[in-house]
Order: structure tokens, then C-alpha cells, then sequence
């Protein structure tokens, strides 16, 4: 994950516009926005922003809404 394309994804599309990235992607291999070489850190970043997004759209500033999802992602790693 590079928490700076994840963070400059969830503040410049929406939720929908990130999931449908996503979907692009897996359905034809072409990245509509090309952010890493890897195809699996790809698909991450755009789902990673979706849920940073989701956060800011509950109100949360980005540094906040990256907290809440890093002590999630930390949650299923321990």
C-alpha cells in the first residue's frame, strides 16, 4: 500500500467512481488509473481508497479517516 496514491485517490474520486475503477480493472487487466506496476497492489489501492473515502464521507479528515483504517487493518493482522 502507498498511503499517499491511496490518500490522493480518496480525495480526488468518490466511492462509486473507486469501486468502479475496480471492477474495470479486474474485468479487463487495463487500470483506468495506473497508480502501481503490480497488479495486486492496483487493485488494493483502489479498494483501500474506497474505504478511506467512506470514512471521509462520514465527516473524518483524511488523517483521521487513514487512523480508523489503519487500527482496522491492524485488528485482522493480530
Amino acid at each position: 500500500m502507498d498511503i499517499k496514491v491511496v490518500k490522493e485517490l480518496a480525495a480526488k474520486y468518490t466511492i462509486d467512481e473507486l469501486n468502479k475503477f475496480a471492477d474495470e480493472f479486474e474485468a479487463t487487466g487495463v487500470a483506468p488509473i495506473k497508480t502501481q506496476e503490480d497488479p495486486g497492489e492496483q487493485m488494493s489501492d483502489y479498494l483501500q481508497a474506497a474505504e478511506l473515502r467512506a470514512y471521509m464521507d462520514k465527516g473524518m479528515n483524511p488523517a483521521e479517516a487513514l487512523r480508523e483504517f489503519s487500527k482496522r487493518i491492524r485488528g485482522v493482522l493480530t
